[in-house]
């Protein structure tokens, strides 16, 4: 997996889906193109009622309870037998990973679990913001406070402990509730998850500062750093 550092071609839409609003984000250190754009199509369709989802695809939302199943599960196991996960499993199968069946089965196991993560993480967003960072998000002025951010300095250096995806899911999901589980990139969410889970497998960056823990340190304290704007 490699890093985008230019703008890739645009993913194609599927037969029938709505161009307007399917960019994905330029700069992710691990998903491709296809992967963002599956991705962010199938949390869609998992969080958006059928009047929003027309101004992007012409796809049906999922049933509620699809949702509030995988929010539910708490192990990678109990995350896999969802059919939230099935349907975004199959898409990445037959449309982002055409080569995945000269891989072997190493590689599918380990999709498996780390994309098990990931749904499980990004399904408890409500709503997103364009190329915006967990990091930046938790680092921001909680509202209606002169300069406490949404977390603590104490609990974003344990959030960046995990040392399983088991732990990772549940550290994250409290942090994306002090977001109140918007004002993130889905694509972005996902991208770090990913990020964390080749460390997990020893392969990092070589550069440092390309690697989970500065990735998501830099954009807390950065956010962290800002002054409240006059009248906040």
């Amino acid at each position: 997996m490699s890093e985008v550092e230019q703008q890739a071609p645009q993913p194609q839409a599927a037969e029938g889906e709505a161009t307007a609003g399917n960019a994905v984000e330029r700069y992710r250190y691990v998903l491709t193109d296809q992967e963002a754009y599956e991705l962010r199509l199938w949390w869609r369709r998992l969080v958006m009622d059928d009047k929003k989802l027309k101004r992007y695809t012409q796809q049906r939302p999922y049933p509620r309870g699809v949702r509030a199943t995988l929010r539910r599960c708490a192990t990678i196991e109990s995350v896999m037998l969802t059919e939230a996960f099935r349907h975004l499993w199959l898409t990445l199968e037959s449309r982002a990973w055409t080569e995945a069946a000269n891989e072997g089965p190493n590689k599918r196991n380990q999709r498996l679990e780390v994309w098990s993560v990931i749904a499980a993480v990004v399904c408890e967003l409500r709503d997103e913001t364009f190329d915006a960072p967990l990091g930046k998000r938790l680092g921001e002025k909680r509202p209606n406070t002169v300069d406490t951010p949404r977390m603590s300095d104490l609990r974003f250096q344990q959030l960046l402990d995990c040392h399983s995806g088991e732990e990772l899911i549940r550290r994250f999901r409290r942090a994306l509730k002090l977001a109140d589980n918007a004002g993130i990139s889905v694509v972005r969410l996902a991208d770090i998850v990913a990020l964390w889970d080749l460390e997990q497998r020893g392969q990092y960056r070589v550069k440092a500062a390309q690697r989970f823990a500065f990735v998501m340190s830099d954009a807390y304290f950065k956010a962290r750093a800002l002054k409240p704007a006059a009248g906040d």
